[in-house]
């Protein structure tokens, strides 16, 4: 049974020169509701979104002809928003860096959770937005226009009150967070979000060496903990590598 992800039925381009598995994650999805076009190359795919509209593309990395990494750029250049699933053996390579950095929604290593990885399609096919928290408007939204210019879409706010119910409305999976503000702190809006149970994943960042907050934040669980000013790439990079996390405790076949 696949975790419990409210998204309409999704368009799904699935790209892979191994055809066995094509047939079972299509059949799976399909199972599901989900309507997936397939292509055995990365030129096959370009073809097929010329004509067809799909929500999410999910891809192999290493294809004889255009690799995953050249459809992501190919894609991002007619649609930065098309969120991009790749999937590779080769999780040590440059070209899985390059796609983190480059707006891919996220890498699966190969082999795979069969349940993880259609949670993860799916996931990406719904769009979630990345929030983020700074009580420097101008950080926040310097910030947004950033993440944009790879295609993630993102929101600033504020305040923790304001970041807390921007998270409850479930448009967010990642949330890029000030640990030092006023009012609320980040370890405590960190605190609040654990105890309302809300699936986002957590990137603290700071200008400043805040032991103790460290320490708070990174005992509530599977923080990411980064110093200000982060490099674009490098958050990107963060981003992309949070949404590839399987839920705790998730387990399943693997193929």
């Amino acid at each position: 049974m696949m975790e419990d992800v409210a998204v309409a039925p999704a368009r799904i381009l699935l790209v892979d020169d191994e055809e066995s598995l094509r047939i079972t994650l299509a059949a799976n999805l399909e199972l599901e509701g989900h309507t997936v076009l397939e292509a055995a190359n990365g030129e096959e795919a370009l073809r097929l979104l010329e004509k067809q509209s799909v929500d999410v593309v999910l891809t192999d990395i290493r294809m004889p002809g255009l690799h995953g990494v050249e459809l992501l750029r190919r894609i991002k250049q007619e649609r930065p928003d098309m969120p991009v699933v790749l999937m590779t053996a080769f999780t040590a390579e440059e070209l899985v860096d390059d796609a983190l950095a480059e707006g891919a929604f996220t890498v699966l290593p190969k082999p795979f959770d069969v349940t993880h990885a259609l949670d993860t399609v799916l996931r990406a096919a719904a769009a979630p937005q990345v929030l983020v928290v700074d009580d420097t408007e101008q950080v926040a939204r310097g910030m947004v226009r950033a993440l944009s210019t790879v295609g993630l879409r993102a929101r600033a706010v504020y305040s923790g009150e304001e970041a807390l119910a921007s998270l409850r409305s479930g448009e967010y999976d990642v949330c890029v967070l000030d640990l030092v503000m006023p009012e609320m702190s980040g370890p405590e809006l960190v605190s609040k979000v654990r105890a309302a149970n809300l699936s986002v994943a957590i990137i603290a960042v700071s200008g400043h060496v805040v032991p103790e907050m460290l320490r708070r934040v990174a005992a509530q669980g599977a923080v990411v903990c980064m110093t200000k000013p982060v490099p674009l790439r490098e958050l990107v990079q963060a981003i992309a590598r949070v949404r590839g996390r399987p839920q705790q405790g998730l387990q399943g076949a693997r193929i």
